[in-house]
Protein backbone atom coordinates (compact mmCIF):
# COMPACT_ATOMS: atom_id res chain seq x y z
CA UNK A 1 0.00 0.00 0.00
CA UNK A 2 1.40 3.48 -1.27
CA UNK A 3 1.59 6.13 1.68
CA UNK A 4 -0.71 8.82 1.27
CA UNK A 5 -0.19 12.66 -0.53
CA UNK A 6 -2.74 14.15 1.89
CA UNK A 7 -3.58 13.64 5.82
CA UNK A 8 -3.76 10.08 7.69
CA UNK A 9 -6.82 9.06 8.32
CA UNK A 10 -8.25 10.68 11.61
CA UNK A 11 -9.27 7.19 13.29
CA UNK A 12 -9.46 3.85 12.48
CA UNK A 13 -10.35 3.40 9.05
CA UNK A 14 -9.09 4.02 5.61
CA UNK A 15 -9.18 6.58 3.05
CA UNK A 16 -9.85 4.91 0.22
CA UNK A 17 -11.36 1.41 -0.63
CA UNK A 18 -11.29 -0.21 -4.07
CA UNK A 19 -14.09 -2.95 -5.37
CA UNK A 20 -16.58 -4.11 -8.05
CA UNK A 21 -14.54 -1.27 -10.36
CA UNK A 22 -15.35 1.68 -7.97
CA UNK A 23 -13.50 3.67 -5.38
CA UNK A 24 -14.97 5.07 -2.46
CA UNK A 25 -13.05 7.87 -0.30
CA UNK A 26 -13.59 8.86 2.63
CA UNK A 27 -15.06 12.16 3.83
CA UNK A 28 -11.93 14.67 3.05
CA UNK A 29 -11.53 17.57 5.44
CA UNK A 30 -9.48 20.82 5.68
CA UNK A 31 -6.49 19.50 7.14
CA UNK A 32 -2.93 19.11 5.52
CA UNK A 33 -0.75 16.51 6.20
CA UNK A 34 0.71 18.13 9.55
CA UNK A 35 -2.95 18.73 11.01
CA UNK A 36 -3.43 22.61 10.28
CA UNK A 37 -5.99 24.07 8.67
CA UNK A 38 -7.19 27.38 7.78
CA UNK A 39 -10.47 29.18 9.18
CA UNK A 40 -11.62 30.74 5.91
CA UNK A 41 -14.13 28.46 4.16
CA UNK A 42 -11.81 29.00 0.30
CA UNK A 43 -9.31 27.72 1.83
CA UNK A 44 -10.58 24.81 3.17
CA UNK A 45 -11.99 24.13 0.53
CA UNK A 46 -8.74 24.00 -1.13
CA UNK A 47 -7.66 21.53 1.03
CA UNK A 48 -10.39 19.06 1.19
CA UNK A 49 -10.10 18.85 -2.92
CA UNK A 50 -6.40 18.86 -2.66
CA UNK A 51 -6.65 15.65 -0.33
CA UNK A 52 -9.44 14.46 -2.27
CA UNK A 53 -7.42 14.43 -5.72
CA UNK A 54 -4.56 13.10 -3.39
CA UNK A 55 -6.28 9.72 -2.24
CA UNK A 56 -7.39 9.80 -5.81
CA UNK A 57 -3.34 9.68 -6.80
CA UNK A 58 -2.35 7.06 -4.46
CA UNK A 59 -4.93 4.25 -6.49
CA UNK A 60 -4.28 5.68 -10.00
CA UNK A 61 -6.85 8.23 -10.52
CA UNK A 62 -7.82 11.32 -11.21
CA UNK A 63 -11.04 13.65 -10.47
CA UNK A 64 -12.41 12.72 -13.91
CA UNK A 65 -12.66 9.68 -12.81
CA UNK A 66 -15.59 11.08 -9.91
CA UNK A 67 -18.94 10.18 -10.38
CA UNK A 68 -20.74 11.30 -6.94
CA UNK A 69 -19.48 14.19 -4.73
CA UNK A 70 -21.26 13.99 -1.49
CA UNK A 71 -20.50 17.55 0.46
CA UNK A 72 -21.26 18.17 3.73
CA UNK A 73 -21.54 22.11 4.77
CA UNK A 74 -22.05 23.59 8.15
CA UNK A 75 -23.18 26.85 6.76
CA UNK A 76 -25.53 26.06 3.34
CA UNK A 77 -24.08 29.58 2.55
CA UNK A 78 -20.38 28.62 2.18
CA UNK A 79 -22.18 26.96 -1.16
CA UNK A 80 -21.27 29.39 -3.33
CA UNK A 81 -17.63 29.42 -2.23
CA UNK A 82 -17.01 25.82 -2.26
CA UNK A 83 -18.90 25.25 -5.95
CA UNK A 84 -16.33 28.04 -7.00
CA UNK A 85 -12.73 26.24 -5.65
CA UNK A 86 -15.02 22.67 -6.32
CA UNK A 87 -15.18 23.94 -10.63
CA UNK A 88 -11.20 24.33 -10.45
CA UNK A 89 -10.49 21.13 -9.68
CA UNK A 90 -13.00 19.38 -11.89
CA UNK A 91 -13.20 22.38 -14.84
CA UNK A 92 -15.51 20.98 -17.34
CA UNK A 93 -16.05 17.45 -15.48
CA UNK A 94 -19.16 17.10 -13.77
CA UNK A 95 -20.11 14.06 -11.10
CA UNK A 96 -23.32 13.64 -9.82
CA UNK A 97 -23.73 15.93 -6.61
CA UNK A 98 -25.53 16.02 -3.12
CA UNK A 99 -24.79 18.71 -0.64
CA UNK A 100 -26.02 18.84 2.61
CA UNK A 101 -25.93 20.86 5.98
CA UNK A 102 -25.10 19.57 8.65
CA UNK A 103 -25.02 20.88 12.47
CA UNK A 104 -20.91 20.32 12.55
CA UNK A 105 -17.87 18.00 11.83
CA UNK A 106 -15.56 16.20 14.00
CA UNK A 107 -13.84 19.92 14.54
CA UNK A 108 -15.66 22.62 14.88
CA UNK A 109 -13.44 24.97 13.06
CA UNK A 110 -14.03 22.83 9.76
CA UNK A 111 -16.76 24.37 7.66
CA UNK A 112 -17.16 21.28 5.09
CA UNK A 113 -16.16 17.54 4.39
CA UNK A 114 -16.60 15.93 0.95
CA UNK A 115 -16.42 12.42 0.12
CA UNK A 116 -16.49 11.26 -3.12
CA UNK A 117 -16.89 7.50 -5.61
CA UNK A 118 -14.86 7.33 -8.85
CA UNK A 119 -15.04 4.66 -11.51
CA UNK A 120 -11.78 2.49 -11.43
CA UNK A 121 -12.10 0.96 -14.54
CA UNK A 122 -14.77 1.14 -17.96
CA UNK A 123 -18.24 -0.17 -16.66
CA UNK A 124 -19.37 -0.49 -20.08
Amino acid sequence: MSATRGPAPLGAYTQTITAAGLCFVSGQVPVDGDGRHSTEVADQAEQVFTNLAACLADVGLTMADVVSLTTFLCEIADGPTVSSVRGRFFGDHRPTSTVVEVSGLLDPAWRLEVQAIAVTRDQD
